[in-house]
């Protein structure tokens, strides 16, 4: 995955001037925003293993995900990237002003499949993610966000549409997957944050298609609208969301309700956190309550995960069930610019169905 940002922030000034000399960067950006993709979240694996215990210590966002700060840009450049360089936007080929930062995301994925075809196996090559951010300061913590891009998916007007985006995608093929406005005075301390994103939950990781993922509400295009505050101490932190969905144009997410998440680092090689969240659908309530693990073994150049969630899913018409959702893995990460990770996953949607687990190299 490749990113670039700009500087932090204070308050615009000289933007008309500026306009001008940034004409060609613009034309860059939204070129990487018409490749069309499907957006990732996250990299925890760098919590920790890097020496950083909150992942707002090299994002923008309270929680981590999304557009990276000045000290991220510069983890990026001497410490993550393979041959090293400039984490700046463009790799410092365009300077931005403070108060504005820019940024881009892009990942690819091949699939190689074989299900006993006499014509022989199916291999593809497409984009997972192609997004451009976009964040101006405007002084005393306040500041607001875009994240821009196409919908990932390569499909007709006629055909299905997946239920987590029940939108026609001829209706909206261009889609905001992040907009807010925050107030966070200082990178510890306590924020508040409205507008289009995830709510703080989980492991986060950039694979929309892990069960602790895609069976809590945190699949592909499933944002919802939040309030969302909370506070980051040096050993802690705490992040409450109030969510509901679109009732505009009915894309994301479709329950309403609230989430909590805590996490509590142990001598900066370990963190633990507690979470759950309710929620309200059209056709049933849903309450999650679930752990999350992180332990980094320094001799090991290995970072030790899991998450396991307990749901209560509660239908209008049918009877309620449990659900256990859950992962757990590692990520080796041997040398500079390289990192493995393999996950163990199980989603059993009926206690008295053994559904199996799923390993996933990444």
């Amino acid at each position: 995955m490749g990113s670039f940002v700009a500087k932090n922030a204070s308050c615009p000034r000289a933007l008309c001037s500026w306009l001008g000399r940034a004409t060609s960067a613009a034309v860059v950006v939204v070129a990487v925003m018409l490749l069309g993709a499907a957006r990732a979240e996250a990299f925890p694996q760098w919590q920790l293993s890097t020496g950083n215990t909150h992942c707002n210590q090299c994002h923008y966002a309270p929680a981590g995900g999304g557009l990276i700060n000045n000290y991220g840009r510069d983890m990026a450049g001497e410490d993550l990237s393979t041959f090293g360089g400039d984490g700046a936007f463009l790799h410092g080929a365009v300077p931005l002003p403070s108060w504005l930062a820019l940024g881009g995301d892009l990942r690819g994925a091949f699939a190689d499949e074989d299900v006993q075809d006499p014509s022989g196996p199916t291999y593809a090559f497409f984009p997972m993610q192609a997004d451009i951010y976009l964040r101006l300061a405007f002084g005393h913590g306040i500041s607001a966000s875009v994240t821009g891009g196409l919908r990932g998916q390569i499909r007709s007007g006629n055909d299905l549409v997946p239920e987590q985006n029940y939108q026609p995608i001829d209706g909206s093929q261009a889609i905001s997957r992040e907009h807010d406005v925050m107030w966070q005075p200082a990178s510890h301390g306590h924020y508040l944050r409205a507008g289009r994103f995830f709510a703080p939950f989980g492991l986060r990781f950039a694979e929309h298609i892990m069960y602790v993922r895609r069976d809590l509400g945190l699949n592909t295009l499933q944002e919802t609208y939040n309030l969302s505050g909370g506070w980051i101490e040096e050993k802690s932190e705490l992040h409450v969301t109030a969510f509901m969905r679109d009732y505009l144009l009915h894309v994301g997410g479709t329950d309403n309700g609230i989430a909590a998440y805590y996490e509590r680092e142990l001598r900066d090689i370990a963190a633990l956190a507690g979470q759950a969240k309710f929620g309200v659908g059209p056709d049933a309530k849903r309450l999650v309550v679930g752990a999350v693990g992180k332990v980094y073994v320094e001799r090991l150049k290995t970072l030790f995960f899991a998450e396991a969630d307990f749901v209560r899913v509660m239908p209008d018409a049918t009877q309620n069930r449990w659900q256990l959702v859950g992962a757990g893995g590692l990520s080796l990460l041997p040398v500079r610019g390289l990192l493995a990770t393999l996950i163990a996953e199980r989603f059993q949607d009926d206690p008295h169905v053994d559904m199996g687990v799923r390993i996933r190299a990444v």
